[in-house]
């Protein structure tokens, strides 16, 4: 009888022995589970910081865009005085040729006139000194 209990004895460490050994292989699952867990979330918040990253780039690049447009808005404008201006001068010019052309052309029929005056002023001159 003395047998009969050792075997017992035997046999309930051997079922305990087995519930540690289920433990520990549920342990290690566990924290097998745990580490890929913690390692998404490392990912994952990488992640993040990639796209906040990103995100503050392109809010970045918005800004700058708006600049930009604001600038050839302005350039434009400047572009149509300018212009304006331009157009302006060219006809100033054209004016001023067209003026200059008249006077030269007032000034080749001029000579004849002036030596005709000349002519009438020594022939006037003459008598006077004579």
């Amino acid at each position: 009888m003395i047998r009969i209990g050792l075997d017992r004895r035997l046999a309930a460490p051997s079922e305990t022995e087995q519930q540690v050994k289920d433990m520990k292989r549920t342990l290690a699952k566990a924290e097998q589970q745990i580490r890929k867990l913690q390692e998404k979330v490392a990912d994952q918040k990488q992640q993040i910081r990639e796209l906040q990253a990103q995100a503050k780039h392109e809010d970045g690049l918005a800004a700058e865009r708006e600049e930009l447009k604001a600038e050839v808005a302005d350039l434009k404008g400047e572009t149509r005085e300018l212009t304006r201006a331009n157009r302006e001068h060219v006809a100033k010019i054209e004016t001023l040729r067209a003026e200059n052309a008249r006077l030269k052309a007032g000034a080749k029929v001029q000579p004849p006139s002036r030596m005709a005056a000349q002519a009438d002023l020594r022939e006037s001159r003459q008598p006077l000194l004579s």
